[in-house]
Order: C-alpha cells, then sequence, then structure tokens
C-alpha cells in the first residue's frame, strides 16, 4: 500500500506521510525472532498517537499472510495480529503485512522474518508518490 497525491500534497499529507513511512521503518527494523508482538504494535501505535496523527488508534497494526490454509487461498489471515495485547513470539518464516493509516496518509509492507530479522518483500519505496 502505498498513498499517491494527484497534484502537490498539501504539507500536512506529505509530513504525514513521512512520519507513517518513518515509524514503519522502525518497526520493521525492531521485528526479529524472539520480539514480542505487542511490542511491535506499540511502536506504530504510540508513534502515531503521539505524533497527532490519530486520536485514537482502534485497529491493529499488522497481521499473518499465508498461516491459514485449511479454509483455502485468502489474501489475509488473522490468525495473528498485531494489536497492545498480542503476546505471540516472533519466528523465522513468519510473514506479515504490516500496514498503517492515518491523516489521509497511509503505507504498508510485507515481511518476512528471518534468522536475523525482518526482510521486506516489499520492492517499491515508503513513500509518497505525486503525480502531475
Amino acid at each position: 500500500m502505498r498513498c499517491v497525491s494527484v497534484g502537490q500534497p498539501a504539507p500536512e499529507l506529505a509530513a504525514a506521510a513521512d512520519t507513517l513511512a518513518a515509524l514503519q521503518q522502525r518497526q520493521i527494523a525492531a521485528m526479529r525472532p524472539g520480539a514480542i508482538a505487542c511490542d511491535i504494535d506499540a511502536i506504530m501505535r504510540d508513534g502515531v498517537l503521539q505524533a497527532g496523527l490519530r486520536d485514537s488508534y482502534d485497529n491493529i497494526t499488522g497481521y499473518t499472510l499465508g498461516f491459514y490454509a485449511a479454509a483455502g487461498p485468502r489474501t489475509s489471515d488473522f490468525t495473528r495480529c498485531f494489536t497492545p495485547t498480542a503476546r505471540f513470539t516472533l519466528e523465522p518464516g513468519m510473514v506479515f503485512h504490516m500496514y498503517v493509516s492515518a491523516a489521509g496518509a497511509s503505507v504498508s509492507e510485507t515481511v518476512v522474518i528471518t534468522d536475523t530479522g525482518a526482510e521486506c518483500l516489499t520492492r517499491t519505496q515508503p513513500s509518497l508518490f505525486v503525480t502531475p
């Protein structure tokens, strides 16, 4: 998920997009084997609230991809979600869709946990795209 502005974005939108991308990069940098999901969630949740981009943060900040095969093909799988109460431990091989939206901006990354940390599978820069 990437944010696009048709024409020059308002400065507030550009700042929000930059803040969300920076927070998500911090969040992903903390995703390593042994990390606890609620600690990863707090990086985004607390950062967005502290930046004043939302008044409240009621949704999740990420979820499992590809875990629940018994139900057939799915584009998303909410078996494990990143919330303030999520106590599961990250392990190598887990794949997540981490996402955030606030103040009109949004960004997401697909992330796989490796033996040494997290690898983004998304190959485009997490920035605000501006079209003329």
